[in-house]
């Protein structure tokens, strides 16, 4: 479980709504997916570094709730991936991730004043928008309409509207 202190209400929460047990390498794990994961909770760590299971998080109610909304989408993004291996085989699955993380760095490389939100919604665009092309012949619906929406409030529209 993470125990997190939201600055904005004065509170401790815990949260436990990640996959795996260990919840340090859960984040670290999921930092490399998504870089802003540090921006949006804050590690704290304890006095004697040596009990690194009693970190602690700081956050506000906004940036957690982007937190949780970032893991919601892997969660999608990976049952999409596993119906395109079932379709298609892992490595098709792996490059597609491969190819959605280099547009994510080209568009960071153009774009100096992009946040790391914002290029990790700019990764889950490009693997949805690869997804989409790779499971419409399956019949599968387009997801980038819904992910789309679920952001609105939180991208900007040049950001949120780019195409792939």
């Amino acid at each position: 479980m993470l125990h997190i202190f939201l600055k904005d209400s004065q509170k401790n929460i815990e949260f436990h709504d990640y996959p795996g047990e260990d919840p340090i390498k859960f984040m670290m794990n999921f930092k490399k997916i998504f870089p802003s994961t540090f921006d949006l909770l804050l590690p704290v760590l304890p006095e004697d570094e040596s009990q690194l299971d009693q970190v602690t998080w700081e956050s506000d109610r906004h940036a957690l709730e982007l937190f949780k909304r970032l893991i919601k989408e892997w969660a999608i993004v990976e049952i999409r991936l596993s119906a395109l291996t079932k379709f298609k085989q892992q490595d098709d699955a792996n490059k597609l991730v491969k190819q959605a993380q280099q547009i994510r760095k080209n568009f960071q490389h153009k774009q100096i004043r992009l946040n790391l939100l914002e290029a990790d919604y700019v990764f889950l665009l490009a693997t949805h928008s690869l997804l989409d092309a790779e499971l419409v012949e399956l019949g599968t619906p387009f997801y980038l309409p819904t992910l789309k929406q679920s952001w609105q409030a939180d991208i900007p529209k040049s950001v949120l509207n780019m195409t792939i």
